[in-house]
Protein backbone atom coordinates (compact mmCIF):
# COMPACT_ATOMS: atom_id res chain seq x y z
CA UNK A 1 0.00 0.00 0.00
CA UNK A 2 1.32 3.73 -1.08
CA UNK A 3 0.97 6.04 1.46
CA UNK A 4 1.07 10.17 0.30
CA UNK A 5 3.60 11.96 1.36
CA UNK A 6 0.81 14.20 2.94
CA UNK A 7 0.26 11.35 5.49
CA UNK A 8 3.85 10.76 6.03
CA UNK A 9 5.17 11.61 10.22
CA UNK A 10 7.20 14.00 8.93
CA UNK A 11 4.42 16.21 7.05
CA UNK A 12 2.43 15.92 10.24
CA UNK A 13 5.11 17.03 12.66
CA UNK A 14 5.97 19.92 10.23
CA UNK A 15 2.19 21.48 10.13
CA UNK A 16 2.01 20.44 13.86
CA UNK A 17 5.28 23.01 14.49
CA UNK A 18 4.23 25.39 12.21
CA UNK A 19 1.02 25.45 14.12
CA UNK A 20 2.38 25.57 17.46
CA UNK A 21 4.65 28.72 16.24
CA UNK A 22 2.10 30.48 14.91
CA UNK A 23 -0.35 30.08 18.27
CA UNK A 24 2.70 31.12 20.21
CA UNK A 25 3.98 33.74 18.44
CA UNK A 26 0.39 34.81 18.92
CA UNK A 27 -0.39 34.17 22.37
CA UNK A 28 3.03 36.12 23.04
CA UNK A 29 1.91 38.98 20.84
CA UNK A 30 -1.19 39.23 23.05
CA UNK A 31 0.64 38.95 26.62
CA UNK A 32 3.37 41.18 25.46
CA UNK A 33 0.91 43.81 23.87
CA UNK A 34 -1.26 43.67 26.86
CA UNK A 35 2.47 44.12 29.71
CA UNK A 36 3.60 47.02 27.58
CA UNK A 37 0.58 48.82 27.32
CA UNK A 38 -0.36 48.48 30.56
CA UNK A 39 3.21 49.13 31.40
CA UNK A 40 3.45 52.05 28.84
CA UNK A 41 0.22 53.19 31.11
CA UNK A 42 1.57 53.33 34.15
CA UNK A 43 4.82 55.22 33.16
CA UNK A 44 3.00 57.54 31.82
CA UNK A 45 0.83 57.96 34.87
CA UNK A 46 3.80 58.25 37.08
CA UNK A 47 4.98 60.88 34.19
CA UNK A 48 1.95 62.97 34.29
CA UNK A 49 1.69 63.19 38.25
CA UNK A 50 5.14 64.34 38.04
CA UNK A 51 3.48 66.70 35.18
CA UNK A 52 1.32 68.28 37.74
CA UNK A 53 3.70 69.18 40.62
CA UNK A 54 5.94 70.72 37.90
CA UNK A 55 3.09 73.01 36.42
CA UNK A 56 2.27 74.19 40.28
CA UNK A 57 5.90 74.62 40.62
CA UNK A 58 5.78 76.68 37.30
CA UNK A 59 2.79 78.62 38.47
CA UNK A 60 4.25 79.54 41.75
CA UNK A 61 4.22 78.94 45.77
CA UNK A 62 0.94 78.97 47.90
CA UNK A 63 -2.32 77.32 48.65
CA UNK A 64 -4.94 77.34 46.04
CA UNK A 65 -7.65 79.59 46.89
CA UNK A 66 -10.65 81.19 44.72
CA UNK A 67 -10.96 85.04 45.52
CA UNK A 68 -14.26 87.18 43.38
CA UNK A 69 -14.53 83.69 41.23
CA UNK A 70 -10.97 82.87 39.89
CA UNK A 71 -8.87 80.80 41.10
CA UNK A 72 -5.28 81.31 42.19
CA UNK A 73 -2.03 79.43 43.40
CA UNK A 74 -1.01 82.31 46.47
CA UNK A 75 -0.87 85.23 45.37
CA UNK A 76 -0.72 84.29 41.37
CA UNK A 77 -4.48 84.60 38.98
CA UNK A 78 -4.68 81.16 37.00
CA UNK A 79 -7.49 82.02 35.54
CA UNK A 80 -11.06 82.80 36.14
CA UNK A 81 -12.62 81.01 32.29
CA UNK A 82 -11.52 83.55 30.53
CA UNK A 83 -8.93 83.84 27.73
CA UNK A 84 -7.76 87.54 29.16
CA UNK A 85 -7.18 86.41 32.44
CA UNK A 86 -5.75 82.88 31.82
CA UNK A 87 -2.72 82.20 32.63
CA UNK A 88 -0.93 80.38 29.72
CA UNK A 89 2.43 80.61 29.67
CA UNK A 90 3.83 77.83 31.93
CA UNK A 91 1.17 75.75 30.64
CA UNK A 92 2.21 76.63 26.65
CA UNK A 93 6.04 76.37 28.02
CA UNK A 94 5.66 72.77 29.27
CA UNK A 95 3.96 71.27 26.24
CA UNK A 96 6.48 72.58 23.96
CA UNK A 97 9.38 71.14 26.17
CA UNK A 98 7.21 67.96 26.72
CA UNK A 99 3.98 67.37 24.26
CA UNK A 100 2.21 67.18 27.44
CA UNK A 101 -1.00 69.24 27.35
CA UNK A 102 -2.12 70.74 30.82
CA UNK A 103 -4.44 72.71 32.19
CA UNK A 104 -6.75 74.22 35.29
CA UNK A 105 -10.28 74.23 35.97
CA UNK A 106 -12.38 75.83 38.89
CA UNK A 107 -15.08 74.48 40.66
CA UNK A 108 -18.46 76.00 39.99
CA UNK A 109 -21.95 75.19 40.70
CA UNK A 110 -23.91 73.26 37.94
CA UNK A 111 -26.41 76.14 37.02
CA UNK A 112 -27.19 76.31 33.42
CA UNK A 113 -24.72 73.08 32.54
CA UNK A 114 -26.21 70.70 30.20
CA UNK A 115 -25.47 69.31 26.63
CA UNK A 116 -23.58 71.59 24.29
CA UNK A 117 -23.69 70.43 20.15
CA UNK A 118 -20.96 72.90 19.07
CA UNK A 119 -18.00 72.17 20.74
CA UNK A 120 -14.30 71.87 20.01
CA UNK A 121 -15.72 67.91 20.63
CA UNK A 122 -17.82 68.45 17.51
CA UNK A 123 -19.81 65.74 18.52
CA UNK A 124 -20.92 67.66 21.88
CA UNK A 125 -21.10 66.72 25.07
CA UNK A 126 -22.39 67.13 28.76
CA UNK A 127 -20.61 69.59 30.74
CA UNK A 128 -19.57 69.19 34.34
CA UNK A 129 -19.21 71.79 37.33
CA UNK A 130 -15.74 72.60 36.39
CA UNK A 131 -14.62 75.85 34.02
CA UNK A 132 -11.29 75.65 32.16
CA UNK A 133 -9.83 78.90 32.99
CA UNK A 134 -6.05 78.02 31.87
CA UNK A 135 -4.12 75.83 30.17
CA UNK A 136 -2.37 74.78 26.89
CA UNK A 137 -4.59 72.19 25.50
CA UNK A 138 -6.47 73.91 21.54
CA UNK A 139 -8.71 72.82 19.31
CA UNK A 140 -8.26 71.81 16.07
CA UNK A 141 -8.52 75.22 14.59
CA UNK A 142 -5.56 76.38 16.97
CA UNK A 143 -7.86 78.48 18.78
CA UNK A 144 -7.67 77.98 23.13
CA UNK A 145 -10.47 76.10 24.51
CA UNK A 146 -10.26 78.16 27.57
CA UNK A 147 -13.76 78.80 29.32
CA UNK A 148 -14.95 75.62 28.37
CA UNK A 149 -16.08 73.19 30.85
CA UNK A 150 -15.16 69.73 31.98
CA UNK A 151 -17.01 66.26 30.86
CA UNK A 152 -19.70 64.95 33.89
CA UNK A 153 -18.66 62.02 33.61
CA UNK A 154 -14.99 62.82 35.13
CA UNK A 155 -16.51 65.45 36.73
CA UNK A 156 -18.42 63.27 39.02
CA UNK A 157 -15.31 61.12 39.40
CA UNK A 158 -13.44 63.45 40.34
CA UNK A 159 -16.31 64.41 42.96
CA UNK A 160 -16.33 61.04 44.49
CA UNK A 161 -12.36 60.22 44.24
CA UNK A 162 -10.24 63.25 43.97
CA UNK A 163 -8.49 62.05 40.73
CA UNK A 164 -9.54 60.18 37.57
CA UNK A 165 -7.07 58.39 35.04
CA UNK A 166 -7.29 57.38 31.64
CA UNK A 167 -8.70 58.04 28.35
CA UNK A 168 -10.88 61.60 27.31
CA UNK A 169 -12.07 63.02 24.71
CA UNK A 170 -10.22 66.34 24.61
CA UNK A 171 -10.66 69.30 21.57
CA UNK A 172 -11.63 66.61 19.38
CA UNK A 173 -8.86 63.76 20.25
CA UNK A 174 -8.26 61.50 22.48
CA UNK A 175 -6.02 62.11 25.18
CA UNK A 176 -4.28 59.73 28.34
CA UNK A 177 -4.77 62.18 30.92
CA UNK A 178 -4.76 62.17 34.83
CA UNK A 179 -7.02 64.64 36.58
CA UNK A 180 -5.65 65.81 40.25
CA UNK A 181 -8.46 67.68 42.45
CA UNK A 182 -7.13 71.09 44.11
CA UNK A 183 -7.83 71.78 47.21
CA UNK A 184 -7.73 75.36 49.27
CA UNK A 185 -6.23 75.52 53.36
CA UNK A 186 -9.31 74.16 54.73
CA UNK A 187 -9.48 71.27 52.04
CA UNK A 188 -12.01 72.10 50.17
CA UNK A 189 -12.17 71.93 46.47
CA UNK A 190 -11.63 74.41 44.61
CA UNK A 191 -10.94 73.06 41.27
CA UNK A 192 -8.99 70.64 39.28
CA UNK A 193 -5.97 70.07 37.26
CA UNK A 194 -5.14 67.95 34.60
CA UNK A 195 -2.04 66.70 32.28
CA UNK A 196 -2.21 63.94 29.44
CA UNK A 197 -0.58 62.84 26.92
CA UNK A 198 -2.02 62.29 23.00
CA UNK A 199 -3.03 58.50 23.11
CA UNK A 200 -2.12 58.26 19.26
CA UNK A 201 1.66 58.96 20.46
CA UNK A 202 1.38 56.05 23.19
CA UNK A 203 -0.32 53.84 20.71
CA UNK A 204 2.57 55.30 17.93
CA UNK A 205 5.48 53.87 20.96
CA UNK A 206 3.79 50.88 21.62
CA UNK A 207 4.00 49.36 18.35
CA UNK A 208 7.18 50.41 17.47
CA UNK A 209 8.06 48.42 21.10
CA UNK A 210 5.99 45.59 19.54
CA UNK A 211 7.41 45.60 16.64
CA UNK A 212 10.76 45.13 17.72
CA UNK A 213 10.18 42.11 20.56
CA UNK A 214 7.35 40.60 17.69
CA UNK A 215 10.09 40.43 14.97
CA UNK A 216 12.42 39.07 17.68
CA UNK A 217 9.96 36.69 19.22
CA UNK A 218 9.28 35.21 15.69
CA UNK A 219 13.12 35.31 14.93
CA UNK A 220 13.68 33.04 18.08
CA UNK A 221 10.73 30.92 17.19
CA UNK A 222 11.69 30.23 13.83
CA UNK A 223 14.99 29.56 14.70
CA UNK A 224 13.77 27.03 17.50
CA UNK A 225 11.53 25.77 15.47
CA UNK A 226 14.40 25.20 12.48
CA UNK A 227 16.70 23.27 14.81
CA UNK A 228 13.72 20.96 15.88
CA UNK A 229 12.56 19.93 12.35
CA UNK A 230 16.26 19.84 11.87
CA UNK A 231 16.87 17.03 14.46
CA UNK A 232 13.24 15.82 13.48
CA UNK A 233 13.80 15.33 9.86
CA UNK A 234 16.55 13.55 10.80
CA UNK A 235 14.77 10.95 12.86
CA UNK A 236 11.87 10.59 10.50
CA UNK A 237 14.56 10.78 7.59
CA UNK A 238 15.47 7.42 9.53
CA UNK A 239 11.89 6.06 9.88
CA UNK A 240 11.38 7.20 6.40
CA UNK A 241 13.78 4.85 5.40
CA UNK A 242 12.94 1.99 7.01
CA UNK A 243 9.63 2.45 6.32
CA UNK A 244 10.61 2.00 2.15
CA UNK A 245 12.59 -1.09 3.28
CA UNK A 246 9.91 -2.88 5.39
CA UNK A 247 7.61 -2.11 2.15
CA UNK A 248 9.98 -3.76 -0.20
CA UNK A 249 9.69 -6.92 2.02
CA UNK A 250 5.94 -6.43 1.96
CA UNK A 251 5.59 -6.70 -1.80
CA UNK A 252 8.04 -9.94 -1.35
CA UNK A 253 11.41 -8.04 -2.79
CA UNK A 254 13.95 -8.16 -0.17
CA UNK A 255 16.36 -5.60 -0.69
CA UNK A 256 20.48 -6.67 -1.49
CA UNK A 257 21.86 -3.60 1.02
CA UNK A 258 21.48 -3.58 4.96
CA UNK A 259 19.81 -0.17 6.67
CA UNK A 260 22.48 2.27 7.84
CA UNK A 261 21.67 4.62 10.86
CA UNK A 262 24.63 6.66 12.73
CA UNK A 263 21.85 7.19 15.85
CA UNK A 264 22.87 5.84 18.94
CA UNK A 265 19.23 5.70 20.52
CA UNK A 266 15.93 3.06 19.80
CA UNK A 267 16.24 3.75 16.54
CA UNK A 268 19.23 2.15 16.52
CA UNK A 269 18.34 -0.97 18.20
CA UNK A 270 15.17 -0.84 15.48
CA UNK A 271 17.18 -0.71 12.45
CA UNK A 272 19.70 -3.81 13.69
CA UNK A 273 16.30 -5.50 14.28
CA UNK A 274 15.19 -4.92 11.02
CA UNK A 275 18.36 -5.86 9.82
CA UNK A 276 18.40 -9.13 11.15
CA UNK A 277 15.19 -9.77 10.27
CA UNK A 278 15.79 -9.02 6.41
CA UNK A 279 19.05 -11.63 6.69
CA UNK A 280 16.84 -14.36 7.88
CA UNK A 281 14.07 -13.47 5.19
CA UNK A 282 17.47 -13.29 2.55
CA UNK A 283 18.54 -16.95 4.19
CA UNK A 284 14.78 -18.03 4.13
CA UNK A 285 14.42 -17.34 0.57
CA UNK A 286 17.78 -18.40 -0.89
CA UNK A 287 16.24 -21.82 0.79
CA UNK A 288 13.17 -21.66 -0.65
CA UNK A 289 14.73 -20.42 -4.22
CA UNK A 290 17.43 -23.69 -3.71
CA UNK A 291 14.25 -25.86 -3.21
CA UNK A 292 12.10 -24.75 -5.59
CA UNK A 293 14.64 -25.02 -8.20
CA UNK A 294 15.74 -27.70 -10.68
CA UNK A 295 19.23 -28.53 -10.26
CA UNK A 296 19.83 -29.27 -13.76
CA UNK A 297 18.15 -26.78 -15.48
CA UNK A 298 17.75 -24.08 -13.33
CA UNK A 299 13.71 -23.77 -14.40
CA UNK A 300 11.46 -23.99 -11.34
CA UNK A 301 10.61 -27.69 -9.90
CA UNK A 302 7.03 -28.67 -9.56
CA UNK A 303 7.39 -27.58 -6.06
CA UNK A 304 7.98 -24.19 -7.20
CA UNK A 305 5.67 -24.45 -10.13
CA UNK A 306 2.82 -25.75 -8.17
CA UNK A 307 2.84 -22.02 -5.31
CA UNK A 308 3.45 -20.09 -9.02
CA UNK A 309 0.54 -21.91 -10.81
CA UNK A 310 -1.42 -21.31 -7.45
CA UNK A 311 -0.90 -17.73 -6.97
CA UNK A 312 -1.01 -17.08 -11.03
CA UNK A 313 -4.53 -18.88 -11.07
CA UNK A 314 -5.34 -17.03 -7.81
CA UNK A 315 -4.30 -13.44 -10.11
CA UNK A 316 -6.39 -14.70 -12.83
CA UNK A 317 -9.68 -15.64 -10.81
CA UNK A 318 -9.74 -12.42 -9.16
CA UNK A 319 -9.24 -10.13 -11.93
CA UNK A 320 -10.91 -12.12 -14.22
CA UNK A 321 -8.49 -12.65 -17.15
CA UNK A 322 -7.61 -16.01 -19.00
CA UNK A 323 -4.69 -17.90 -17.67
CA UNK A 324 -3.03 -20.74 -19.88
CA UNK A 325 -1.57 -24.08 -18.70
CA UNK A 326 0.74 -25.74 -21.16
CA UNK A 327 2.42 -29.07 -20.87
CA UNK A 328 5.22 -30.39 -23.31
CA UNK A 329 7.38 -33.45 -23.78
CA UNK A 330 10.42 -34.10 -26.09
CA UNK A 331 9.34 -36.15 -28.63
CA UNK A 332 11.13 -40.18 -28.92
CA UNK A 333 13.35 -38.89 -26.35
CA UNK A 334 13.40 -42.54 -24.63
CA UNK A 335 14.96 -43.86 -27.71
CA UNK A 336 17.18 -40.64 -27.80
CA UNK A 337 18.87 -41.18 -24.31
CA UNK A 338 18.89 -44.83 -25.20
CA UNK A 339 21.39 -44.32 -28.42
CA UNK A 340 23.02 -40.97 -27.61
CA UNK A 341 23.42 -41.75 -23.58
CA UNK A 342 22.42 -40.05 -20.32
CA UNK A 343 24.57 -37.05 -20.57
CA UNK A 344 23.45 -36.71 -24.22
CA UNK A 345 19.74 -36.87 -22.87
CA UNK A 346 20.89 -34.13 -19.97
CA UNK A 347 22.39 -31.51 -22.36
CA UNK A 348 19.41 -32.34 -24.31
CA UNK A 349 17.06 -31.08 -21.32
CA UNK A 350 19.47 -28.42 -20.84
CA UNK A 351 18.54 -26.91 -24.16
CA UNK A 352 15.50 -27.07 -23.85
CA UNK A 353 15.39 -25.35 -20.91
CA UNK A 354 17.74 -22.33 -22.33
CA UNK A 355 14.93 -22.00 -24.53
CA UNK A 356 12.34 -21.83 -21.84
CA UNK A 357 14.19 -19.32 -20.04
CA UNK A 358 14.54 -17.31 -23.13
CA UNK A 359 10.66 -17.24 -23.84
CA UNK A 360 10.89 -16.15 -19.74
CA UNK A 361 12.17 -13.14 -19.83
CA UNK A 362 10.82 -12.14 -23.36
CA UNK A 363 7.30 -13.23 -23.02
CA UNK A 364 6.67 -12.88 -19.17
CA UNK A 365 5.27 -16.44 -19.11
CA UNK A 366 6.68 -19.17 -16.03
CA UNK A 367 8.58 -22.08 -16.90
CA UNK A 368 9.22 -25.47 -15.27
CA UNK A 369 10.74 -28.56 -14.89
CA UNK A 370 7.97 -30.90 -13.93
CA UNK A 371 10.23 -34.11 -14.12
CA UNK A 372 12.48 -35.94 -16.88
CA UNK A 373 11.82 -34.15 -20.35
CA UNK A 374 8.34 -32.72 -19.08
CA UNK A 375 7.91 -29.17 -18.67
CA UNK A 376 5.18 -26.91 -17.91
CA UNK A 377 4.13 -23.31 -19.01
CA UNK A 378 1.75 -21.14 -16.96
CA UNK A 379 1.25 -17.51 -18.93
CA UNK A 380 -1.48 -15.24 -17.48
CA UNK A 381 -3.78 -12.70 -18.96
CA UNK A 382 -3.06 -14.17 -22.78
CA UNK A 383 -6.00 -15.04 -25.09
CA UNK A 384 -6.89 -18.55 -27.62
CA UNK A 385 -4.99 -16.97 -30.02
CA UNK A 386 -2.01 -15.64 -28.39
CA UNK A 387 -1.30 -18.59 -26.91
CA UNK A 388 -1.49 -20.63 -30.01
CA UNK A 389 1.51 -18.00 -31.01
CA UNK A 390 3.21 -19.04 -28.30
CA UNK A 391 3.18 -22.86 -28.93
CA UNK A 392 4.26 -21.85 -32.86
CA UNK A 393 7.20 -19.90 -31.74
CA UNK A 394 8.18 -22.28 -29.11
CA UNK A 395 7.96 -25.12 -31.88
CA UNK A 396 10.13 -22.76 -34.04
CA UNK A 397 12.70 -22.10 -31.62
CA UNK A 398 13.57 -25.73 -30.72
CA UNK A 399 13.59 -26.96 -34.12
CA UNK A 400 16.31 -23.85 -35.09
CA UNK A 401 18.09 -25.05 -32.00
CA UNK A 402 18.76 -27.95 -34.92
CA UNK A 403 19.89 -30.79 -32.15
CA UNK A 404 19.57 -33.97 -34.24
CA UNK A 405 17.86 -37.08 -33.47
CA UNK A 406 18.24 -40.28 -35.79
CA UNK A 407 15.84 -42.15 -33.72
CA UNK A 408 12.91 -39.78 -34.03
CA UNK A 409 10.09 -40.75 -36.27
CA UNK A 410 8.63 -37.42 -36.87
CA UNK A 411 12.18 -35.42 -37.87
CA UNK A 412 15.77 -35.71 -38.15
CA UNK A 413 16.19 -33.11 -35.18
CA UNK A 414 14.55 -32.93 -31.81
CA UNK A 415 10.52 -31.59 -31.73
CA UNK A 416 8.40 -31.14 -28.95
CA UNK A 417 4.72 -32.15 -28.13
CA UNK A 418 2.74 -29.79 -27.05
CA UNK A 419 -0.54 -29.54 -25.19
CA UNK A 420 -2.37 -26.26 -23.51
CA UNK A 421 -5.90 -25.46 -21.73
CA UNK A 422 -6.81 -21.95 -21.40
CA UNK A 423 -9.82 -20.06 -20.13
CA UNK A 424 -10.99 -17.66 -17.55
CA UNK A 425 -11.31 -18.96 -13.80
CA UNK A 426 -14.78 -19.48 -12.18
CA UNK A 427 -15.53 -20.14 -8.59
CA UNK A 428 -16.28 -24.39 -9.15
CA UNK A 429 -13.05 -24.48 -11.34
CA UNK A 430 -9.51 -25.28 -10.14
CA UNK A 431 -5.89 -25.00 -11.52
CA UNK A 432 -5.85 -29.14 -11.52
CA UNK A 433 -8.41 -29.18 -14.12
CA UNK A 434 -6.62 -26.69 -16.44
CA UNK A 435 -3.89 -29.45 -15.81
CA UNK A 436 -5.74 -32.46 -16.65
CA UNK A 437 -7.36 -30.70 -19.38
CA UNK A 438 -3.73 -29.44 -20.61
CA UNK A 439 -2.43 -33.54 -20.31
CA UNK A 440 -4.98 -34.25 -22.44
CA UNK A 441 -4.74 -32.04 -25.37
CA UNK A 442 -1.11 -33.13 -24.95
CA UNK A 443 -1.87 -36.48 -25.65
CA UNK A 444 -4.11 -35.73 -28.57
CA UNK A 445 -1.27 -34.12 -29.71
CA UNK A 446 0.93 -37.06 -29.56
CA UNK A 447 -2.09 -39.35 -31.03
CA UNK A 448 -1.87 -37.06 -33.85
CA UNK A 449 2.02 -37.80 -35.06
CA UNK A 450 3.60 -35.26 -32.85
CA UNK A 451 6.02 -32.20 -33.32
CA UNK A 452 2.49 -30.21 -32.97
CA UNK A 453 0.45 -28.65 -30.22
CA UNK A 454 -3.19 -28.76 -29.37
CA UNK A 455 -5.34 -25.99 -27.52
CA UNK A 456 -8.16 -26.88 -25.48
CA UNK A 457 -10.56 -24.11 -24.35
CA UNK A 458 -12.33 -24.42 -21.01
CA UNK A 459 -15.47 -22.20 -21.02
CA UNK A 460 -17.05 -20.91 -18.07
CA UNK A 461 -19.72 -23.84 -18.01
CA UNK A 462 -16.69 -26.18 -17.72
CA UNK A 463 -17.19 -28.92 -15.59
CA UNK A 464 -14.64 -32.02 -14.59
CA UNK A 465 -15.07 -35.48 -16.66
CA UNK A 466 -14.22 -38.80 -15.54
CA UNK A 467 -13.88 -39.66 -19.38
CA UNK A 468 -10.94 -36.92 -19.89
CA UNK A 469 -7.62 -38.99 -20.43
CA UNK A 470 -5.37 -38.50 -17.33
CA UNK A 471 -1.64 -38.81 -18.20
CA UNK A 472 1.63 -38.83 -15.75
CA UNK A 473 1.67 -35.06 -15.05
CA UNK A 474 -1.87 -34.96 -14.24
CA UNK A 475 -1.78 -38.01 -11.52
CA UNK A 476 1.72 -36.65 -10.03
CA UNK A 477 0.40 -32.84 -10.10
CA UNK A 478 -2.77 -34.02 -8.32
CA UNK A 479 -0.48 -36.23 -5.75
CA UNK A 480 1.66 -32.54 -4.45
Amino acid sequence: MKSSRWQSIRFKITVLFLIFGLALITMVYIITFSMITRMEETLIASRLHADIKYIEDLIGDGEWNVKGGAIYLGDTLVGDGTHEKANLAPFLEHEEKTGTFSYVFIKCGDEGLGHVEDTPTTKGYWEGHYLRVAGSTRDPNGDSIVGTYMDVQVADILDAEDTYGGEANVAGGMIYCRYNTLKDADGNVVGAIVVGRNISELRAQVREVMRIMIASIIALVVAAIAVLLFFINRWTGSIGEMTAYLKEIEEGKIPDTALETKSKDELATLVTGINRMTDSLRENEMLRVKSETDQLTGLMNRFGLNRCAEEAFERCYREQKPIAIGIMDIDFFKPYNDHYGHIAGDKCIIRIAEILKEMEKQSGVKCARFGGDEFILVCEGRSEKEVEMLAGELRERVQAADMPHEFSDVAEKVTLSQGYSVGVPTPHQKLSNYVHVADGALYEAKESGKNSFRIEQISKEYRPSDDLHEGQVSQEFDSL
